[in-house]
């Protein structure tokens, strides 16, 4: 092999395997992509049609109380004096959306109180981890991993679905993530694209004019060759450092793996336009014009194109509001306004058939104090919420257990309480969604639902 490839891959081929620079495939050492064969199942017209469920999380713990107003507690007012939303329109100051007498939506979010009336948007309130921390990073562990004080659990609770429904026929855009870095949710054995950022191209590029298309479509044949082989015992035994056949292999895995990868982004480019970060064309419809929404814009794109998606997962970050949170006008509201239409968007582009078998949950990693701070914001909470919007669900109503806002009934007297574990509503949606029986699969770490749901959704018949 000569300097200059020598030099590339040492640069490249961490990122080509990995993640950052070009996109990534979650496939940890051992993993075998004879399993999910690209070439055959990425095209097949008979591919079982099954439902997407798209999950956003807003990372840093956004404020329920906020988003799920319950105006109809006088506590809520006398606690957040200058954040509340005000119960009704004061001038040109508009007031809560109300679903009843107790519950309304933050004004910002009017475009979904319609698919409300609907029944296609549906509140969770008072849904959360039962572990106590207040720290995001162990939160957002525990949540994404579906493990609450499990340490020893590294996979996500979406990659363990897919890891455990996995078949040959799976589509190469079975699961993605819009976004250059796996969500903690998708990490794990299952071989996962993650969409690269602004400049990935050149990258792409790079690789593709230095090995030669040929080149590296041979070399994934050679590591498919290898995967089912599978007896390495029958191969002689070399050292590691400084062999040539050793170097080879690994030559060979890095262009096996980075062609799969590369493989993956083109079709998804192609589908998209160019995706959010390729330099597409102004967003059309009704798409805010922000990086959010050309996510749904992309992700509904990949839906109408029928390629066999069934998992995506987006973060949202900013929603650590300690300062200048706000009321009606404050920073969070103007996200939540964002959020609003572009999901309003999404839900409008994809249309009432395919949103019947599209799903979108979204979460936080937890709540914020009840009583706002004295930084015009509030401090890390305990009992959050979640927003299920889709055809299948069972709506026109406020989901999850409400104690009032009275101290002696907030967790450690300061926070929302958890009165829905988050593992309930996840069980809930892969049975409904997908018929996953997850206690056959052991797929909750020391938790099992029992058949105890919400009732959120009807259940979606799977092809």
């Amino acid at each position: 092999m000569d300097a200059t490839r020598r030099e590339f891959m040492q640069k490249s081929g961490a990122a080509l395997l990995g993640a950052s620079a070009i996109g990534a495939l979650a496939q940890p050492t051992g993993a075998q992509e004879a399993d999910y064969d690209l070439e055959s199942a990425s095209e097949r017209s008979d591919r079982p049609k099954r439902p997407t469920m798209v999950v956003v999380y807003l990372r840093g713990g956004a404020d329920p109380l906020n988003v799920i107003v319950p105006h109809g507690d006088p506590v809520y007012y006398n606690v957040r004096p200058t954040i509340a939303i005000p119960r009704q329109a004061q001038g040109d100051v508009p007031g809560v959306i109300k679903f009843n007498k107790l519950f309304g939506l933050n004004p910002s979010m009017a475009p979904l109180f319609p698919l409300f009336e609907q029944g296609v948007v549906v509140p969770i309130i008072n849904v959360g981890s039962t572990h106590g921390t207040r720290s995001h990073f162990d939160a957002q562990d525990f949540m994404e991993r579906a493990a609450p004080g499990v340490r020893t659990v590294t996979e996500g609770w979406l990659n363990r679905f897919m890891t455990a429904t996995a078949s040959k026929d799976d589509s190469d855009l079975r699961a993605i993530a819009v976004q250059p870095l796996l969500p903690r949710s998708l990490r794990g054995q299952y071989p996962v694209l993650a969409v690269p950022g602004y400049g990935s191209d050149m990258a792409l590029s790079a690789f593709e004019e230095l090995y030669g298309c040929e080149e590296a479509k041979a070399a994934q044949q050679r590591e498919i060759a290898l995967a089912r082989l599978g007896d390495e015992g029958k191969r002689p035994k070399k050292p590691a450092y400084g062999d040539p056949m050793t170097e080879e292999k690994t030559r060979q895995t890095i262009l096996a793996t980075g062609t799969r990868a590369i493989q993956r982004i083109r079709k998804y480019r192609k589908i998209t336009g160019g995706g959010q970060f390729g330099g597409a064309s102004p967003l059309g419809g009704n798409y805010p014009g922000s990086g959010f929404a050309a996510q749904m814009r992309d992700i509904a794109t990949v839906i109408k194109a029928g390629v066999g998606l069934e998992v995506v997962a987006i973060d949202y970050g900013g929603w650590d509001h300690h300062y200048q949170q706000g009321g009606v006008y404050g920073t969070m509201s103007s996200m939540l306004a964002d959020v609003s239409g572009s999901l309003r968007a999404f839900v409008d582009d994809l249309g009432q058939q395919r949103m019947n078998s599209t799903l979108v949950l979204l979460m936080s990693e937890f709540g914020r104090t009840v009583r706002e701070n004295g930084t015009n914001g509030s401090d890390h909470g305990h009992g959050g919420f979640m927003l299920a919007i889709g055809g299948m669900l069972n709506g026109r109503k406020v989901y999850g257990k409400w104690s009032g806002l009275e101290a002696a009934n907030l967790y450690q007297g300061r926070d929302m309480p958890v009165h829905t574990d988050f593992r309930m509503v996840f069980d809930e949606v892969l049975a409904k969604l997908y018929g996953f029986d997850s206690a056959k699969h052991d797929f909750f770490p020391e938790y099992r639902a029992a058949g105890k749901h919400l009732g959120l959704l009807k259940k979606v018949a799977v092809a």
